[in-house]
């Protein structure tokens, strides 16, 4: 048994063959971010699909390595929206050593109200191609590092419940985590109940013209607002609260309800 040399199977991706005893052929598949960066340990989730299109093998390790009988395969790395797909062939009696490069990065999205510090839950990001036109990818969690190829993108984010939202290009790089702060011109109204502890409350925000804006449940719930006028109403059993208030681009405004 002997190795040959690692050769570029092309401009982007490096393949190894390995010469072995017959029936031990196979793939050895792994991932990089830039070229000269090394293999990816996590993240990486990997198809191998036989010439009659089905899936002869599927996992979610960095790396893969698979018996394979010799014949033609189309190999998939996905890692978060990047996609990179290789046709390779096995010949007989040989293993391959596959790395792909993803040339891909992370983009990570804070969003801001002037100096207010955006509480972290029920923000959204969805991230489109620059023409607006494709949804490459969509995060809920706060904080998350969306993985995404290498390239400039439309980021929309809004944050919080309410009718808030602002849109930045963003350009990612090979290997490279971004972070972007994107700049909301709203405000965050703090909503609480002062009665009883325990009080079951559901909230209802309407703007000017009557038109519900949010609803949310619990003694207190934040939401985030463009400038403007609203009325803040709370249920509580049969008892029927209301607020009218103004809310400023970067204010934070405590909106009190109860008895």
């Amino acid at each position: 048994m002997c190795c040959a040399p690692a050769a570029l199977a092309d401009a982007a991706h490096g393949i190894a063959i390995q010469l072995v005893q017959p029936g031990r052929e196979g793939l050895e598949l792994s991932a990089r971010l830039t070229a000269d960066g090394g293999p990816l340990q996590q993240n990486i989730s990997w198809t191998i699909r036989g010439p009659d299109g089905g899936t002869v093998y599927s996992g979610a390790d960095g790396t893969a390595d698979v018996s394979l009988a010799p014949g033609d395969y189309v190999v998939d790395a996905s890692y978060g929206a990047t996609l990179v797909e290789k046709r390779v062939s096995i010949p007989p009696a040989t293993r391959l050593k596959l790395s792909l490069l993803l040339d891909a990065g992370g983009l990570k999205v804070e969003p801001m109200l002037g100096n207010i510090a955006v509480p972290p839950v029920a923000s959204r990001v969805r991230v489109f191609s620059m023409d607006g036109r494709r949804l490459v990818a969509v995060s809920v969690t706060p904080g998350e590092i969306i993985r995404l190829p290498r390239g400039t993108y439309r980021v929309e984010s809004r944050v919080s419940t309410g009718n808030a939202k602002a849109v930045a290009d963003v350009h990612v790089a090979a290997g490279r985590v971004a972070t972007v702060k994107i700049a909301h011109k709203a405000g965050l109204a703090r909503l609480a109940f002062v009665g009883a502890p325990d009080a079951v409350v559901s909230w209802e925000i309407e703007d000017q013209s009557g038109e519900a804006i949010a609803a949310r449940s619990g003694i207190r719930a934040n939401v985030t607002l463009l400038p403007g006028t609203y009325t803040a109403r709370a249920e509580v059993g049969a008892e029927l609260l209301t607020a009218t208030f103004n809310i400023a681009a970067g204010e934070a405004r405590d909106i009190l309800l109860g008895n």
